[in-house]
């Protein structure tokens, strides 16, 4: 099963990037430079975070993980992080309790028409 979920979230990777879908995802990062949102879920392993840290370095967003706690089967269950979208925007940010339902991580809205331009936590 843990198997399957690692494969759909590839794939749903995969359609995004390729443009299908929306321009958000859950647990990895847009691909145009309009709205990154990034989402911290139970689904991420290790080797997704260093991804996502590999991505957001190539749209000049850091993040370095202050915290970062794993279940049992390699999910992700905390995580303490510093984002720095170096443009002026920057935070931080911690969860000690990843559940599936969680909606956790940061945004940062580069359109001129954006209400919140940056923000971390707790995602809607």
């Amino acid at each position: 099963m843990k198997n399957l979920s690692k494969v759909l979230a590839v794939l749903l990777v995969f359609f995004i990037a390729s443009g299908f879908g929306s321009k958000t995802i859950t647990g990895g990062i847009n691909t145009e430079k309009e709205r990154i949102v990034v989402s911290f879920n139970r689904h991420l392993d290790f080797n997704d975070l260093v991804k996502i840290k590999l991505d957001l370095a190539e749209k000049g967003i850091s993040i370095d993980y202050k915290l970062l706690e794993f279940d049992e089967n390699g999910g992700l269950k905390s995580i303490e992080f510093k984002v720095d979208c170096n443009d002026g925007f920057s935070g931080h940010a911690k969860i000690t309790r990843i559940n599936n339902n969680t909606k956790f991580g940061f945004f940062r809205d580069y359109r001129d028409t954006a209400k919140t331009p940056f923000g971390t936590g707790g995602l809607d």
